[in-house]
């Protein structure tokens, strides 16, 4: 699943706009999240780094939790626990725009509960940001590229 700006995504019956495309490189590897935007709220999609991967990411921005950074190695949220499963520093660069975020370092905590549950955090030096979701079937996510527009 290749997307760029401008591409449209819909899921759950709600078409989304790509806005940008953050990348974040730590320790090795490689996380992309695509911004998506409607007319009334944001989601972030998480690149698979394979077409063989049949799940993807889909993760809504929630309020701040009532933990300090670091957070610790087991989050209680909403009823269940998440485990961290990886957190280090991440460089962060940026293709499109993407609100609150700008090229450079913050550090990432990413956690995982039952049913495929996902807890992501960012740490940046202006505030914190807290994602939540749930990997979906690619069946679900239907992406249609961007036109190219003639003058």
């Amino acid at each position: 699943m290749h997307l760029h700006p401008r591409d449209s995504v819909d899921y759950q019956g709600v078409a989304y706009r790509v806005e940008g495309i953050l990348d974040y490189r730590l320790d090795g590897r490689l996380l992309r999240l695509a911004s998506l935007a409607s007319d009334t709220e944001t989601r972030y999609l998480e690149l698979p780094g394979s077409e063989m991967v049949d799940r993807v990411l889909v993760l809504s921005e929630i309020g701040t939790l009532d933990i300090t950074t670091p957070p610790p190695a087991t989050i209680y949220h909403g009823g269940e626990s998440f485990l961290l499963r990886f957190s280090g520093a991440a460089s962060v660069t940026i293709t499109g725009g993407v609100p609150d975020r700008q090229p450079g370092t913050c550090t990432l905590w990413r956690y995982r509960a039952a049913g495929d549950r996902y807890l992501h955090i960012e740490a940046w030096p202006r505030g914190v940001v807290t994602l939540e979701g749930a990997s979906v079937h690619r069946s679900m996510i239907e992406v249609r590229p961007a036109t190219s527009q003639t003058p």
